[in-house]
């Protein structure tokens, strides 16, 4: 077993570029924040055991080091490893005790790889555990939904993506409709004050849509904005002009420490 895990990660590391190479990649958190901070970007932190965990080398190859990822994270990421090796003569004392604690911080435990987003002011909006291959498609819609800066995509024709406080600040404006598109159920759990609710996944959508005001500004959201996406698409399509989407959704509206209602 010692013996193919030598061979599997020569190999992998043969044919994997290497990060630096294309990518900063930090290990000192207090100082990427203080990047993401000035440029309004995201932080994004990568646990993984460089010398001994396969789905870390894979997602480190296949995600990483991909052109896709690569043009994303140079627009909308500040890089951060967290590396655990078991060669730690490889890694400085202060650094490996920096790590223990980001470890524990963030509730990692032994689960490798694992991403943990943090948007500019610090706070968590993405963790997830693992890696079972799917390539940058599988990770960069993920992490494009919750992270401050927009996807490097385009907006779509129809409608434009906002970032947390960006939302926050036209949502503010007592002129514009911000249209919750959840569940009631979700709504009645907890909502954004003076919201208005309105179920894109209702087979009635579209008719009580339609009847809406076409003049304001509608403010899109739902839970991690996949829905609110979706309904945007529905809206443009029945001639809504002024339409923002929130890609992170009320998560990431949470996650941000903005004020809810019951």
């Amino acid at each position: 077993m010692k013996t193919f895990l030598a061979l599997f990660f020569s190999v992998a590391l043969t044919l994997a570029p290497a990060r630096a190479a294309e990518l900063p990649w930090l290990t000192d958190l207090p100082r990427a924040q203080a990047q993401a901070k000035a440029e309004k970007k995201s932080v994004l932190l990568f646990f993984h055991g460089s010398d001994w965990c396969p789905s870390c080398v894979e997602l480190d190859r296949q995600v990483f080091n991909s052109p896709q990822f690569i043009a994303y994270a140079q627009q909308a990421l500040v890089l951060v490893s967290v590396d655990f090796p078991q060669k730690t003569n490889t890694q400085t004392v202060a650094l490996q005790k920096a790590n223990q604690a980001l470890k524990a911080k963030f509730n990692v435990s032994e689960n490798f790889p694992t991403l943990v987003l943090l948007d500019d002011a610090g706070d968590t909006v993405f963790q997830e555990a693992g890696y079972g291959g799917g390539g940058p498609a599988e990770v960069l819609p993920k992490l494009q939904r919750h992270a401050n800066a927009p996807s490097p995509v385009a907006d779509s024709p129809g409608f434009k993506n906002l970032s947390v406080a960006e939302f926050a600040k036209m949502a503010a404006g007592k002129q514009n409709v911000i249209l919750d598109v959840r569940t009631a159920q979700e709504f009645q759990a907890g909502h954004l004050a003076g919201a208005l609710n309105l179920d894109v996944t209702a087979p009635d959508f579209e008719q009580k849509a339609a009847a809406l005001d076409k003049t304001k500004t509608y403010l899109v959201h739902c839970a991690t904005g996949v829905r609110s996406e979706r309904a945007c698409k529905k809206l443009t399509a029945l001639d809504f002009p002024n339409l923002y989407n929130l890609p992170g959704g009320f998560k990431a509206w949470v996650a941000a420490g903005e004020p809810v209602e019951k």
